[in-house]
């Protein structure tokens, strides 16, 4: 991996969620995993280990990785030993985000989200 330098001026209205990253400068391996269970109950009542991620097949399947089917060749050349970025403004990333300014090896993200929705219709 080709190390540079990296130069911000400015990170503005910077929210970050669970599990996800802001990187500056370079790295080796980003690794951002996030499960989420998100319940929405009319009523607010919930039992101790109700919800469980190893009860449902969305948290315990394997995570399907796409197959190699051909090489990729790559030629790159850097003129200039840095980054310079001027001015960032994301307003939020979310789980398992990443905003990154400088050069990685390998960058491996998952989010798995499952929403219950627990809502009572009235009879008429």
């Amino acid at each position: 991996m080709n190390s540079r330098t990296s130069y911000v001026h400015s990170l503005t209205n910077i929210s970050i969620d669970s599990s996800s990253v802001l990187q500056i400068g370079d790295s080796q391996k980003v690794d951002a995993q996030s499960y989420i269970l998100a319940v929405q109950r009319d009523k607010v009542i919930f039992f101790e280990n109700e919800f469980l991620f190893r009860d449902y097949v969305a948290f315990c399947e394997p995570f399907p990785l796409p197959s190699d089917c051909e090489p990729i060749t790559t030629r790159t050349f850097h003129e200039n030993p840095s980054i310079r970025v001027d001015k960032v403004n994301v307003s939020f990333a979310a789980a398992s985000a990443v905003i990154h300014i400088g050069s990685s090896e390998c960058v491996e993200m998952e989010t798995r989200v499952k929403n219950i929705r627990h809502l009572v219709r009235n009879k008429r």
